[in-house]
């Protein structure tokens, strides 16, 4: 629909003159016109013979005829799908393991770093609980450490009601 270019650009639109004076006679000459000659405005739309008659007919024989069934799943793309699926998940299964550090290359400095930012998962009571009286030995023999440093590391990270209540 063209709308913008039907409208003109001139926003003064006015009535003719005398136009709403005489406008009643001339409604009036125009009924009488219509009624004389019978014009009858056409519509377009009409009903074929014996429509009716045969609708109800026509309806069940259509409501009777067995319906085509359309699947919502393509059979050829659902293999398709799965076996582009299925590859990308061998590929990824077979990629090679990224080579295993062994815990006796780790240096002592990454292992104390790691517990000390990323232990959320378990508290120092939990840790000393997992390993034995000999081997938290070696760790106080492997580990020398100022008394200053201790105390500091103490005021950080704990709190002194948890002191007590342990």
């Amino acid at each position: 629909m063209n709308t913008n270019k039907d409208i003109s650009k001139n926003k003064d639109y006015k009535v003719p003159e005398n136009y709403f004076i005489d406008f009643q006679e001339r409604l009036q000459v125009q009924l009488e016109f219509e009624e004389l000659i019978g014009t009858k405005k056409d519509t377009g739309f009409i009903v074929p013979k014996e429509y009716f008659e045969r609708l109800p007919e026509k309806i069940i024989s259509e409501v009777q005829q067995p319906t085509k069934v359309v699947s919502l799943f393509k059979t050829k793309w659902l293999y398709a799908t799965a076996s582009v699926a299925a590859i990308i998940i061998l590929i990824l299964l077979l990629k090679s393991p990224a080579t295993i550090t062994p815990f006796e290359d780790i240096e002592s400095d990454t292992i104390a770093s790691y517990l000390e930012t990323d232990n959320y998962l378990i508290s120092d009571y939990e840790l000393g609980e997992l390993l034995t009286d000999d081997e938290l030995d070696d760790l106080s023999n492997d580990i020398q450490l100022e008394d200053v440093e201790v105390i500091e590391y103490l005021d950080i990270t704990t709190d002194p009601y948890d002191l007590m209540t342990q």
